[in-house]
């Protein structure tokens, strides 16, 4: 019986875990953020990266409300494409420009995506069609990694890395806060 409490125990320790893996000089950690406010639950989310041979990211296992994603990506910019709601029925966003930079050897942080959606009782067409915002919430967002991913905040900096202006991130820096290349 003890035997089995040890690796019950050793089981749950270990479920929660991320191995921290030494970034390749051209990539960074991507944090995706979606928070599913009002409507039906989206399937899975797509992003596109730049350039004529870059992947298309697919970002499934949704939750009601908030979603993050952390995703080792190329550095690059990498733009909000589609929301499946099943596997005809999408919301194409691409054109909303909704894109997220990502720095070589950083975790960036380029905005929470928010959707409000309404559909028909069958699924089958959106009513009314869907509300997106973009918006900064980067005290959300270090508080995510701060429970997911501790250790990988002490080995990488956190930027924000969206289309405007935030220093959050850099006050908490100099208030020794948040790990700081300088």
């Amino acid at each position: 019986m003890k035997k089995l409490s040890i690796f019950i125990i050793l089981i749950s320790l270990t479920i929660n875990t991320f191995a921290i893996e030494k970034l390749k000089k051209n990539e960074g950690y991507l944090l995706v953020a979606l928070n599913v406010e009002k409507g039906y639950l989206p399937k899975y989310v797509e992003l596109s990266g730049e350039g004529l041979f870059s992947k298309t990211i697919k970002l499934d296992s949704l939750q009601p409300y908030l979603n993050y994603w952390l995703v080792r990506v190329k550095s690059g910019t990498y733009r909000w494409e589609k929301i499946f709601f099943n596997k005809r029925l999408y919301l194409d966003i691409d054109d909303s420009n909704y894109d997220i930079k990502v720095k070589s050897g950083k975790i960036n942080y380029g905005g929470h995506l928010s959707l409000y959606s309404e559909m028909n009782s069958s699924r089958n067409e959106i009513l009314g069609g869907a509300r997106l915002n973009f918006n900064n919430k980067s005290s959300k967002a270090l508080s995510y990694l701060e429970y997911e991913y501790t250790e990988l905040l002490q080995n990488y900096e956190l930027v924000y890395s969206g289309s405007e202006k935030d220093h959050f991130f850099n006050f908490l820096k100099t208030q020794g806060v948040l790990f700081s290349e300088e």
